[in-house]
């Protein structure tokens, strides 16, 4: 029986090519470009300087005079959002069960001249939208608008929400535009994607889809536009930036949409495509129509809409997604405009060229592909009648790996160790001695891709996994990062200051988030679905929580959960940092990567392992009018009171009161401890360490204590783990991790 229908109930859309859904698809059925010549003298640097942009009067004539004062991207992200939300009139849903999945590229300038946590966008749209469910922020670079449709979904599925948000967002900026025209791969001119393939043009906007079930959707008499069938996605393996030229990570994450639609090849009528203009991007992507499609692809319509936008990069998908729904609404494929008659004779493939064309319709699939190696495909469709469904399956999903590197050591047993000796050390981690990638990769590598993937393999090796290529090809990578590479963003944007036309290309090729976890797919060798989250310190249980709906989905039978964060400057001193006590200092930044091995209760018990526990249930919730406490609580209703252990997300920051109050209160009994007090923070890696601490607690008996605990925020001494050792055995444990501001989740990790 097929799963539960979930479908889409309103669209909004802001681009170069519209200001609204209305003004978006007359412009493209009249094959009317949106693309221009920047006037912005700043842009006087490059030759090249063509590109997608929104006019500013646009976005403020939609706005209330409250928000006009808001960043450029929050102002796109808004405009969007409330045009979805006003076109599926779900203004009345509880803030409760209404989640927010974004899309985002490039991380948003700050006023001090760095710039705002990934998160920070969606939390302004959340905050103004009153949305307190789960709350994702996804950056798979130009996959991350399409990749957070389809983790909406998976939201509906499993029952957390019942309205998601998704969408993508990104604006046009200096530093970005000063990359690609460094790797030299913008045209000089509007970009002709198929035909000329010269180049792309960057492009700015902001797209939004209100997904829900489909039953919820008829029953409150909302129209269905259409219907997420399916999604996939897969990663590359290749290169940084390159896509692999066999077009093999591209036909995998379509597959893999088409196989959770239920759907084969011979169904699809359209597909509106990656596109971008580029020749590596272009020759791929007709090898992926060939590999798909076989005999018919030369017949199967495929254009590109950033012929009219431009790349709107962590917006793509979404912009992408939109003009999907409305070729499906009105049986009508858009063009790919650029094209001359030459080109058009000499096209092999059907792109649709210069000249909308109406067709009948009921199958779309939607393409994006990202530096970094990740593809995601969405698959759509015309939405039916109910229908007889069933829920995820109830799959048990076990921790059977380990990989911390930390400032207390590298490896499992070098933590351990620390751990039951007290020791502390906010320091960098030590990977000297050791390559845990081939040289001529390693020594081009940043030092966020070197510590995960140690991490990755250390946790590999800890899980004792033996698998064939073949099964590598389909291994889960779920990265969570709270902010990339320091390291390549900060050599990156002095390059640009220095001289805009010499940037780091190399450091570019590192500054979006995904970065990472594509360096550990390539170096692995794993082309499974593959994601990055972006959620500050909430950012490892959510990426937990995608790799656990993965394998429930049956997408994956293993997944590696790798988080990897890094301070400017490592080393700061812990004397005085201790969580939950009131004359706590606060925990220094830190570098550190944490990895854990995660797979199917009998994937693990097929091949012998031992697994170190069971996750028994994974929470989320954003950040609402309750104050943190309020959101701790959140998470904490309804779980079992048998929780022998608590983990906090403690960092001695004025947070830690709100934290403590709502543990000691709801669950009494539990004792409380965290580990920053001997880390520092590290950001999502501090996450990832507290659940493979959690982990170790319940199969091995290590338990982390808190360092010189003499004056807590809430209750006594006895209420928390002073001493790294506990009367019994640890069954369930409870592990809390915090954005504070933003969104906080909540994971139960059990005995097997």
């Amino acid at each position: 029986m097929a799963l539960r229908p979930v479908v889409i109930t309103g669209i909004g859309v802001i681009c170069a090519a519209g200001r609204d859904p209305e003004e978006f698809w007359a412009r493209l059925t009249a094959g009317e470009s949106g693309i221009t010549a920047v006037a912005d003298e700043r842009f006087a640097a490059f030759e090249a300087r063509y590109a997608g942009q929104v006019p500013t009067e646009w976005i403020d004539d939609q706005l209330p005079d409250t928000d006009r004062g808001l960043d450029r991207t929050a102002r796109l992200a808004l405009v969007a959002a409330r045009q979805a939300v006003a076109m599926a009139g779900v203004a009345d849903v509880p803030g409760e069960r209404f989640g927010l999945v974004l899309g985002k590229c490039q991380a948003t300038p700050a006023a001090d001249g760095g710039y705002q946590p990934m998160h920070a966008t969606g939390d302004v749209v959340a905050a103004r939208l009153g949305m307190r469910g789960p709350r994702i922020l996804v950056s798979t670079a130009c996959a991350a608008g399409g990749n957070a449709v389809g983790l909406a979904k998976d939201k509906i599925l499993t029952g957390e929400a019942d309205v998601v948000l998704a969408g993508g967002v990104d604006p046009l900026l200096f530093g970005t535009y000063a990359g690609f025209a460094g790797l030299q791969a913008l045209s000089s001119g509007p970009c002709a994607p198929y035909s000329r393939s010269d180049g792309l043009n960057l492009g700015e906007g902001a797209a939004f889809l209100v997904v829900e079930p489909l039953d919820r959707a008829l029953a409150r008499g909302a129209v269905p536009l259409a219907e997420v069938a399916g999604y996939g996605l897969s990663a590359d393996a290749y290169h940084a930036t390159a896509p692999d030229p066999t077009g093999r990570g591209g036909v995998s994450a379509m597959r893999r949409a088409l196989a959770d639609a239920g759907l084969a090849a011979e169904d699809v009528d359209y597909v509106n495509g990656h596109g971008t203009g580029t020749p590596a991007n272009d020759a791929m992507e007709k090898k992926v129509m060939r590999a798909v499609f076989g005999e018919r692809a030369a017949s199967v319509p495929t254009s590109s809409i950033k012929s009219f936008i431009g790349h709107t990069l962590g917006a793509a998908g979404a912009v992408e997604a939109v003009a999907s729904v409305l070729a499906l609404r009105t049986a009508t494929a858009p063009p790919t405009i650029g094209f001359t008659d030459e080109a058009i004779a000499a096209s092999t493939l059907d792109f649709v060229p210069n000249a909308a064309r109406e067709m009948p319709m009921s199958v779309v699939v939607s393409n994006n592909y990202a530096f970094g190696g990740n593809n995601a495909a969405l698959v759509l469709r015309t939405p039916g009648p109910l229908r007889e469904h069933t829920g995820l399956p109830e799959r048990d999903v076990v921790v059977t790996g380990l990989g911390p590197v930390t400032g207390l050591g590298t490896g499992i047993a070098e933590v351990t160790s620390a751990i039951a000796a007290g020791q502390a050390s906010a320091g960098p981690p030590s990977l000297d001695g050791r390559t845990f990638a081939p040289r001529s990769l390693w020594r081009h590598m940043n030092n966020l891709s070197r510590m995960a993937i140690a991490a990755s393999r250390l946790a590999w090796e800890d899980a004792g996994l033996k698998l064939s290529r073949a099964a590598c090809d389909a291994v889960g990578v779920m990265f969570a990062t709270a902010a990339g590479s320091v390291e390549s963003t900060d050599g990156f944007d002095e390059s640009v200051l220095a001289n805009p036309n010499k940037p780091a290309v190399l450091s570019f090729s590192n500054v979006v988030l995904n970065a990472t976890g594509g360096a550990v797919c390539q170096t692995l060798g794993l082309r499974g679905p593959t994601t990055t989250i972006c959620n500050g310190g909430a950012s490892a249980s959510i990426a937990l929580d995608c790799a656990v709906e993965t394998i429930r989905a049956g997408k994956a039978e293993v997944v590696l959960v790798v988080a990897a964060d890094e301070a400017p400057e490592t080393g700061g001193a812990l004397d005085g940092v201790t969580p939950y006590d009131r004359d706590s200092a606060p925990a220094p930044k830190a570098s550190a990567a944490v990895a854990l091995v995660v797979e199917s209760a009998e994937h693990a018990a097929a091949r012998g392992a031992t697994p170190y526990a069971r996750v028994v249930t994974t929470r989320h919730a954003g950040a609402g009018d309750d104050g943190e406490r309020g959101l701790v609580e959140r998470n904490l209703s309804g779980l079992p009171a048998d929780i022998d252990l608590v983990i906090g997300s403690a960092t001695g920051a004025r947070h830690d009161a709100d934290e403590a109050a709502a543990v000691l209160d709801g669950l009494p009994s539990s004792p409380l401890t965290a580990s920053t007090g001997l880390t520092g923070d590290c950001g999502s890696a501090t996450g990832a360490l507290n659940l493979a601490l959690a982990a170790l607690a319940i199969r091995d008996g290590v338990v982390t204590a808190i360092p010189g605990l003499e004056n807590p925020h809430t209750g006594g001494v006895e209420s928390y783990v002073a001493k790294p050792v506990l009367p019994g055995a640890v069954r369930r444990a409870l592990v809390l991790t915090a954005a504070p501001g933003s969104v906080r989740g909540g994971v139960v990790l059990g005995a097997v």
